[in-house]
């Protein structure tokens, strides 16, 4: 099991569950490019954004 979470101090945390890796990439890169701010890659499968103090993980649960 693979789950994104996204987090920041404005809503929380999030955390949607997926069965691969391949498709929670997919998720994550939705969520990114449709987000209104940019997003930098802070490590791997991990991005920032820093206008909206915001984040977007993946990880191995």
């Amino acid at each position: 099991m693979v789950c994104v979470d996204e987090y920041g101090e404005n809503i929380g945390t999030l955390r949607n569950l997926f069965r691969n890796l391949q498709q929670a990439v997919v998720f994550a890169k939705q969520i990114i490019e449709l987000a209104d701010e940019e997003y930098t890659c802070v490590g791997t499968n991990k991005w920032f954004c820093e206008k909206k103090n915001e984040y977007v993980e993946i990880k191995n649960l």
